[in-house]
């Protein structure tokens, strides 16, 4: 190939190369970047004909993020920003460069929030990040209420909206949500996609869609004047899908959504209190508490729907030592079983619930300090001893990630502080340290949310689990700040008790990075403190199936406005009725569930026609 004029830049000594981007020419080295890159490896060393030529020509390109590519692979150091974020994905991606390529989606993780989460997921799918469009997806699903009033969903193609909507880990507050979000897409073009309603409002969860809420659609059907949404809703009236019509084929299940597990109460009382937060309805639940008299410093976790309390300090007589006892709270049928002991009895460990295993990590013992792992599956009646610890640590924060589990911080067998963060592969059974913490502390709170571990601990921090980035969480509530307990749940971290001096306040506060909040709902928790631990478990509603299947298509199809059904039998409190107290013991409502859908009065009060 004839080279072309173009502008040089400076040579490397070691250039055995010219590669001609955009108009200037870059010397490289050949097996440099085919060290980085399958691209240039099949270019430099395919049997191609560019195998032997000195001046290559790579054509749709731009010299600049080239070059910035370029730099990273000579030094590991690439500036990103969001104005070349984008041209540095895509030409990382275009000449497989996939460590430049995973630090743009790191960056881009960064950026999700309900407003771009959509578009993020098309341009993922679109450049094959699979990180960053599991990340979107997640976000999506866990804010669909926010993500619904930001347009973006009018945008998308019906396989798309059809693939959120059917998805069980969808979190609304309540059906109505989904019914909506249907309404709304239909009417944002009404003579393309009225071909399309029926269809996707067989995706409705009809069981579950609140009895308030199909009053109002029958009387928006009856309201003289009402134009597309009336007519829309006599059609589905006409024609209701096939699980609207049949019991049979209307599902017994809502959406599932993650809820947390709270242990708590002084180490004196009778027993240590176990409660229970649904963040759909705000509430909090008390459960069977585990009777245990001068237990402390255990450790709590979950796996699947059990909730494992591990080890602890007792006081039996007027001695404390290490336990190695092993409780197990089944959510499902509110009761504790006694579980098998550990090999070593221990306190102030570790404890995190990875796939169907339980590991702990850690913690003090007899002898001191441990760096001792022991792994619990479901299926065996006894503990495994794994590889331990590179530093032993105790009163460390861990949480898990996929199939690694990370151990951060902690106090050391001298008492100091412990910077390291400590990686456990759980497939080779393997650690190792990833990284230093900027801020060390012992008693951290850790939470994971998409990749990312959260740490909180006189400051907030965010580490990015793929490219090992600190980046600080700058919000004013959270600076100089300490708490008792922190768990993620739907897309969200909550936080429990922040400690003043030698005391703590009973408040929670929670963080959502995709919509940019940190709100402090003031002193409402119900548990007694201190905090012991947290943990969250996936869960299901579940409901008396025909007669409320029937009972809420009625609403809609057979009944006039304002009547009710009476058909309750084997049929809890809905979610969204507004009556939830009586289902919570000790139930603390933190905000109203009920919700007007925008597309269903425009411009009128509720049942006010025009």
């Amino acid at each position: 190939m004839d080279p072309s004029p173009c502008v040089a830049v400076q040579a490397n000594p070691e250039s055995d190369a010219v590669l001609e981007v955009g108009g200037k020419c870059f010397p490289v080295n050949r097996w440099a970047l085919a060290r980085h890159s399958s691209y240039f490896e099949a270019m430099f060393f395919g049997g191609t004909r560019e195998c032997t030529e000195r001046h290559i020509r790579i054509q749709g390109l731009e010299a600049e993020p080239f070059q910035a590519l370029l730099d990273f692979t000579r030094t590991g150091s690439l500036g990103i920003t969001p104005g070349n974020v984008t041209s540095l994905l895509q030409t990382a991606d275009f000449l497989r460069l996939e460590a430049a390529k995973r630090r743009c989606e790191t960056f881009l993780e960064r950026e999700l929030h309900v407003s771009n989460c959509l578009s993020l997921r098309a341009y993922a799918q679109r450049f094959a990040c699979v990180a960053l469009g599991s990340a979107a997806l997640n976000v999506a699903l866990s804010h669909w209420a926010d993500v619904v009033t930001h347009g973006e969903v009018e945008e998308l193609p019906k396989e798309a909206l059809m693939e959120l909507l059917q998805s069980d880990e969808l979190f609304v507050a309540c059906e109505d949500v989904v019914f909506d979000t249907v309404m709304q897409w239909v009417v944002a073009d009404l003579p393309g996609r009225a071909k399309d309603f029926l269809e996707l409002m067989g995706l409705v969860r009809v069981p579950f869609l609140s009895l308030p809420f199909l009053g109002r659609l029958v009387k928006s059907s009856q309201c003289p004047g009402m134009g597309t949404p009336a007519q829309l809703l006599k059609e589905l009236d006409r024609f209701p899908p096939p699980n609207w019509r049949d019991a049979a084929q209307a599902p017994c299940a809502s959406r599932s959504c993650e809820t947390l597990f709270v242990m708590a109460g002084k180490r004196d009382q009778e027993q240590q209190e176990l409660f229970h937060f649904l963040p759909k309805t705000g509430t909090w639940q008390a459960c069977s508490p585990l009777k245990r008299r001068n237990l402390t410093q255990y450790a709590v976790a979950a796996v699947g729907n059990l909730l494992f309390v591990t080890g602890g300090n007792f006081r039996e007589e007027f001695f404390w030592a290490p336990v190695d006892w092993v409780w197990i709270y089944n959510s499902w049928e509110d009761s504790w079983m006694e579980g098998p002991a550990m090999k070593e009895a221990r306190d102030s460990h570790c404890a995190v619930g990875v796939g169907f295993h339980l590991y702990v990590m850690g913690g003090s013992t007899l002898e001191g300090v441990t760096p001792s792992v022991e792994r619990l599956a479901l299926a065996d009646s006894s503990w495994k001893p794994t590889h331990p610890l590179i530093h032993p640590v105790e009163r460390a924060g861990a949480i898990g990630v996929g199939t690694r589990i990370y151990v951060v911080c902690g106090l050391d067998e001298n008492g100091d502080v412990c910077r390291a963060v400590q990686r456990l592969d759980i497939e080779t059974d393997m650690w190792d340290v990833v990284s230093f913490s900027p801020l060390p502390r012992y008693d951290l709170c850790v939470a994971a949310l998409n990749g990312a571990l959260y740490t909180f601990g006189g400051g907030a921090f965010r580490f990015d689990v793929y490219t090992d980035e600190w980046t600080p969480v700058e919000d004013d509530g959270l600076a100089q700040k300490f708490f008792e307990g922190c768990s993620s749940a739907n897309g969200r971290i909550y936080l429990l008790a922040e400690r003043r001096g030698n005391a703590a306040v009973p408040n929670m506060v929670i963080l959502d990075p995709y919509k940019e909040t940190c709100q402090d709902l003031g002193h409402r928790l119900p548990c007694p403190l201190p905090i012991h631990g947290m943990a969250s478990v996936r869960r299901f509603n579940t409901w008396g199936g025909p007669g409320i299947v029937r009972g809420a298509a009625a609403s809609l199809l057979n009944r006039s406005p304002g009547q009710r059904s009476t058909s309750t039998e084997g049929t809890p409190e809905h979610p969204c009725s507004g009556n939830i107290g009586p289902e919570t013991r000790g139930g603390i409502p933190f905000s109203d569930p009920e919700r007007e859908p925008s597309w269903l009065f425009p411009g009128v009060s509720p049942g006010t026609p025009n």
